[in-house]
């Protein structure tokens, strides 16, 4: 009776067991918004999706950098090289992290254009100007909706919602993070948007939370305070460095402007 019972409590446990999916603007928002997060997760046994919106692919500055040249020179293969580096420090990190590489994800929209996309009508897919991209696309990794169609999708607000949406749908987490609509940047503003009306569209049932990367912290309370323990720290050091590698002097100073000892997170509504 006492081996049948501690069977079925496993079970009740395995079934109940919180999942958690991660989405960030860009490659390296998922390390500075929620690594302990990500590491409470894993430590807990718990199936951690991450999902990337961009591929980070529309910074002139750090393109320049990386392709050691003049920006007056950039090319949009040089732009989706940088995407491709970006995607790698991601593989890195997240392997850094444990989160298995089949629960990586890149979606491939474009960088710098979440916001405008959100605003457009939805008759014409948006252009990426500095990679003359219409589509989804992956160096590093494949984009998921080619992945799993067989094509990319077009840069329309539509297709984000529906990739988000399917991946909610598949993945079933009990948690989603994303960066919070008061953000600065205009990217970190519109996944917020997205996420919330993808979460509605798949009628999800569990926490949504949200982090903010630049700007203020909200002013009222967290809803969730994950303060990180010593070894927790040095990882997402370790993490956020690896997002720093081939783009000097441009992301130099990430350490020093996003290692913060707790990673703070609001709870909102998705209807």
């Amino acid at each position: 009776r006492l081996l049948g019972l501690l069977v079925f409590l496993f079970v009740v446990i395995a079934e109940t067991k919180g999942d958690v999916l991660v989405i960030a603007p860009h490659p390296d928002d998922e390390v500075i918004g929620c690594t302990g997060v990500i590491l409470r997760a894993l430590e807990a046994k718990e199936q951690v999706t991450v999902v990337i919106l961009t591929n980070g692919d529309g910074y002139a500055v750090l393109t320049a950098a990386a392709t050691k040249k003049e920006r007056a020179q950039l090319t949009p293969e040089d732009f989706m090289k940088a995407g491709a580096l970006r995607q790698e420090h991601s593989v890195k990190a997240m392997k850094r992290l444990g989160v298995p590489r089949e629960n990586l994800i890149f979606l491939g929209y474009p960088d710098s254009g979440l916001e405008r996309m959100w605003e457009m009508d939805g008759s014409t897919a948006f252009r990426q100007m500095l990679t003359q991209k219409r589509e989804t696309y992956g160096m590093t990794g494949q984009d998921y909706h080619t992945l799993t169609h067989g094509k990319p999708a077009p840069y329309l607000k539509a297709s984000v919602v529906a990739d988000l949406a399917e991946i909610v749908r598949t993945r079933n987490p009990q948690e989603v993070f994303v960066s919070h609509e008061s953000d600065k940047h205009g990217d970190h503003r519109a996944a917020f948007w997205y996420v919330r009306d993808a979460l509605r569209a798949a009628a999800f049932q569990g926490r949504f939370l949200a982090y903010v990367v630049h700007g203020d912290p909200l002013p009222r309370e967290p809803d969730l305070r994950v303060h990180l323990l010593p070894h927790e720290y040095e990882t997402k050091r370790a993490a956020i460095i690896d997002h720093t590698q081939g783009t000097s002097p441009v992301h130099d100073g990430l350490v020093q402007e996003y290692l913060k000892p707790e990673e703070l997170f609001w709870q909102f509504p998705i209807r």
